[in-house]
């Protein structure tokens, strides 16, 4: 299966069957029959459970098409799709997007095989680090909001050392006091100036210590702006 999502998100993923299990809410396929001269739609309900709202995704597999509507998800949560081929034996992911602040989420692309998939889940980022690259002209420090209570409240972390402008720091979220399986978003600390939060939300876990989500900050002391770059994984 190909990948090919609106709303990318580039995710590196190891275990995928284990993070499908853990957490992720299994879809229930009902397929509608192919009959000459008419789509063949496949939809996969997912319901909602303790972590997240619920969601359809539908396959229309002779145009090639998906869309996934979702609501009740927390706000700006990272949203993963993954399937599983038939007969497959690994969940590979089709499809990232994110929650809007209301906590709806709509992902649409293209479907590229020309099978439907066996399973569907629906599952969230997990990262175990942030990094920073400062192009601005100021010393800036990582930290994050934290959440455990499933972003009722959010507290701030410790932060790095100092950044200067030109260079790059990672920080691994357990060295800056996060509990494990807490809801995560960067926040950058502007020595002097404004600091900055970023909106997309993670799930961390330790044991993806390798994994992280990439940001950039620029501008001047009283007007820095913050953005994602990229996802990346050293394993």
């Amino acid at each position: 299966m190909k990948k090919v999502f609106l709303l990318v998100l580039c995710f590196f993923f190891v275990a995928a069957s284990a993070q499908a299990q853990a957490g992720a809410d299994s879809a229930k396929q009902d397929e509608n029959p192919r009959h000459a001269g008419k789509s063949s739609v496949y939809f996969y309900d997912v319901d909602a459970t303790d972590t997240h709202g619920s969601g359809q995704l539908v396959i229309d597999v002779d145009k090639h098409t998906f869309v996934f509507i979702g609501k009740d998800f927390m706000p700006y949560l990272q949203i993963l799709l993954q399937a599983k081929e038939v007969g497959g034996t690994d969940y590979t992911v089709l499809a990232s997007g994110q929650a809007t602040p209301s906590g709806n989420v709509h992902i649409a692309g293209t479907w590229e095989s020309d099978a439907a998939p066996e399973d569907v889940v629906c599952n969230w980022q997990m990262i175990g680090m942030f990094s920073l690259l400062n192009n601005g002209g100021f010393v800036a420090r990582i930290a994050c909001y934290y959440s455990t209570d499933d972003g009722v409240t959010w507290h701030e972390s410790a932060h790095s050392s100092d950044i200067t402008l030109g260079n790059w720091k990672e920080v691994y979220l357990e060295d800056l006091g996060v509990p494990d399986y807490a809801w995560v978003k960067i926040h950058v600390i502007v020595v002097g100036g404004k600091d900055r939060t970023h909106d997309q939300v993670y799930q961390y876990v330790s044991w993806m210590w390798g994994c992280g989500a990439e940001y950039l900050i620029k501008g001047t002391t009283w007007n820095p702006s913050l953005s994602f770059e990229d996802m990346y994984c050293h394993y």
